[in-house]
């Protein structure tokens, strides 16, 4: 077993997870133009869920060995990111064009959709 510096150890496990830094970088960003625009709260949602989208998209290291043993895996995390995301975006654009009354039914239709994945994920699992 190889030894490894502590500073090489810190290097990589730094480049691994350089994608997630969009999701700050989107709420800081959607803050700043919410501000100005003066729906700041609207502002960090999208900006969140552009930034969950982005480290979903964001290729993994081509380094580092575990990010590609674990292919399915990585696979599934970007799903689940992308879709907090949207969800997030929609939120956020939401809360500027859509009165409150229509918010139950969003919701239902989000959960009813979330539901329906999870029975595809139970009925289709992956190989």
């Amino acid at each position: 077993m190889p030894t490894e510096e502590p500073w090489q150890h810190e290097e990589r496990h730094h480049h691994r997870h350089r994608g997630f830094m969009l999701i700050p970088a989107g709420g800081l960003l959607g803050l700043g133009i919410g501000l100005i625009g003066g729906h700041p709260a609207a502002g960090v949602l999208i900006g969140l869920g552009l930034g969950f989208v982005g480290a979903a998209l964001y290729p993994p290291a081509k380094r580092d060995p575990e990010a590609t043993s674990a292919g399915a895996g990585l696979h599934r995390r970007s799903v689940i990111l992308a879709l907090v995301g949207l969800l997030l975006a929609v939120v956020g654009t939401g809360t500027l064009w859509l009165p409150f009354t229509n918010w139950p039914v969003i919701a239902a239709l989000f959960i009813i959709l979330l539901g329906l994945w999870f029975l595809f994920r139970a009925l289709f699992p992956e190989k």
